[in-house]
């Protein structure tokens, strides 16, 4: 059973919530609900509300995948203007480019395309084993959040995080709103969005942990959906980092339903530095 929505999901909803200036421009908050704990804009915020807006411009298609690429720091106290351009209206496929301005710039873009859901082959990998996710830490918990509970995504932690030593590039992470979503197709969809960005880019820090502390920032973010997003439930995010060279890690990772399906793929390159020497 969900508890009651806490200030900072109610405010993470609030700003999927985007104002509607035209049919192609949208405006979205920063602030709670958005900001790091270094007082950073989220990129994933950033990447759930571009992917509203363009979602509101796409009748009867559904999003398959995106595209995105970071280009700016973002400011956590100024609203973002979201521009979607029709590139596809086309039988079959829509395309749409989402620019993200604020202040004046263009800090993201995103392209993202949309299709029917018509079943002809279907395969996929088999989900991981894992643990249940309510015997095990929460990740803000660890990190040493007082109001960990109240963080719009609850992620759980099925392997450990040892910042003293190296480990294995990859880790496995149980995610899930902090409180229930309804039944709007778009906000489940974009709250999955959002939930993408976390945990990721530090499991191309795992092998050089004890080195020094983790510097990066993302650079690019990749999504592809393969089935309807239902997030009023558990989902099983494993994630792996095959390469990092020239300050640059890669990371890949599936998410997994309940039931094993697998419903998305993700794939990001971010900036991946030794900020202090150990």
């Amino acid at each position: 059973m969900n508890q009651a929505p806490s200030r900072p999901f109610q405010k993470l909803l609030a700003r999927l919530d985007l104002q509607a200036e035209s049919e192609w421009v949208h405006v979205g908050g920063s602030g709670v609900g958005g900001v790091t704990a270094d007082n950073r804009l989220y990129g994933g915020l950033v990447l759930a509300q571009a992917g509203m807006a363009a979602m509101r411009t796409v009748r009867e298609l559904h999003m398959h995948s995106l595209h995105a690429h970071f280009l700016h720091p973002g400011r956590p106290d100024a609203d973002i203007r979201y521009v979607v351009e029709p590139v596809k209206t086309g039988r079959n496929f829509h395309v749409r480019n989402v620019r993200a301005e604020q202040s004046g710039s263009t800090i993201f873009q995103l392209t993202a395309s949309f299709s029917h859901r018509t079943e002809e082959v279907s395969h996929q990998s088999e989900m991981p084993d894992a643990p249940e996710p309510l015997t095990l830490p929460n990740r803000d918990q660890l990190r040493g959040r007082r109001n960990w509970v109240e963080q719009p995504i609850d992620v759980r932690l099925c392997d450990p995080t040892i910042e003293d030593r190296a480990l294995p590039p990859h880790k496995r992470v149980w995610i899930k709103p902090q409180s229930g979503l309804g039944d709007d197709e778009h906000l489940h969809t974009a709250v999955l969005l959002y939930a993408t960005d976390r945990a990721f880019l530090s499991t191309a820090w795992r092998p050089h942990a004890g080195t020094g502390s983790q510097a990066g920032a993302s650079l690019d973010h990749a999504v592809w959906l393969h089935a309807p997003v239902n997030f009023n439930d558990w989902l099983l995010y494993q994630m792996e980092s095959p390469v990092a060279r020239f300050q640059r890690g890669l990371v890949q990772g599936a998410i997994y339903d309940a039931a094993g399906r697998r419903i998305a793929s993700v794939a990001q390159e971010g900036l991946l530095k030794r900020q202090n020497r150990a």
